[in-house]
């Protein structure tokens, strides 16, 4: 990657630190001859890229909510964690270094896979949708279980009841899907995830009880039943949307381009941040 000549730097909060952390890194960024642009969303639309590269500071809540915000850009990312986990972020550095690792050029990228989810809502049949790198969760709205009809590439797979389901990428795969008993997939392998929660176990409903890992290009459609008196809404990378009557994912051709220093390995980043070093 050649040296960029314009940086944006993206925050979703600003706290003395994240404030005092982004005016040291812009200042030496500047002092390189490296013209550098500071953004909130603070609920604004859709930002538009001019720049060479991103730089996100916060979690992964901040890292998809900003994404969002940027229309998952086709300009490389580098995620900064300010948060807790921050699976898909790099460890935070001293700014100075911080700017030497930018300006060196030295990555490893990441391509994340971006999962489009469409819906017809239950009361208006109108059509929504929204796009996401982590996860998309359809479940219940309501005390009551859900029942839905799952099929895959238009092959009817089950008859499901119970709290919803979890259709997550790669990188997702290490989050709801995981708590909810699903794999850990290797953001290389090309795929996306569909993992139950809490299935309703009695014969009669013959629910779904295991996660089954499909290639990226499948299809997913979801079909609610009983919506009136068992509503379902859907959670896109953290983003909630209700009165969903029939849900597709698919994956819309393009991916989020993450960075990493090189040296980052996957599954040392699983030890230290998932499993933990005993």
């Amino acid at each position: 990657m050649k040296k960029p000549s314009q940086i944006l730097i993206a925050a979703d909060t600003s706290t003395e630190e994240i404030d005092h952390f982004i005016a040291e890194v812009s200042s030496s960024l500047e002092n390189l001859g490296v013209h550098c642009r500071i953004w909130s969303p603070n609920g604004s639309s859709t930002q538009e890229i001019t720049d060479d590269l991103v730089i996100v500071i916060g979690g992964d809540g901040a890292l998809m909510s900003l994404l969002r915000s940027l229309n998952h850009p086709q300009v490389p990312i580098f995620g900064v964690n300010f948060g807790r986990v921050g699976f898909l972020m790099n460890p935070k550095q001293d700014p100075a270094d911080l700017v030497d690792t930018l300006l060196g050029g030295n990555f490893v990228e990441q391509r994340l896979p971006v999962l489009e989810a469409s819906w017809t809502s239950s009361s208006t049949q109108k059509m929504g949708s929204a796009a996401g790198i982590n996860d998309i969760v359809l479940e219940r709205d309501s005390g009551q279980t859900v029942h839905l009809g799952v099929y895959i590439d238009e092959i009817f797979l089950n008859a499901y009841s119970g709290d919803g389901l979890v259709i997550s990428t790669p990188a997702g795969s290490t989050a709801y899907s995981l708590a909810a008993g699903g794999p850990v997939v290797h953001p290389a392998v090309e795929g996306v995830i569909v993992t139950p929660l809490n299935a309703h176990r009695p014969v009669q409903f013959h629910s779904l009880q295991f996660p089954v890992v499909l290639p990226l290009d499948t299809t997913i459609r979801v079909v609610g039943e009983g919506v009136t008196k068992r509503p379902i809404r859907v959670v896109v990378d953290g983003e909630s949307f209700s009165d969903i009557e029939e849900l597709r994912v698919q994956a819309r051709g393009d991916s989020v381009r993450l960075l990493r220093p090189v040296g980052h390995e996957y599954i040392q980043s699983l030890l230290t941040r998932i499993i933990g070093e005993g």
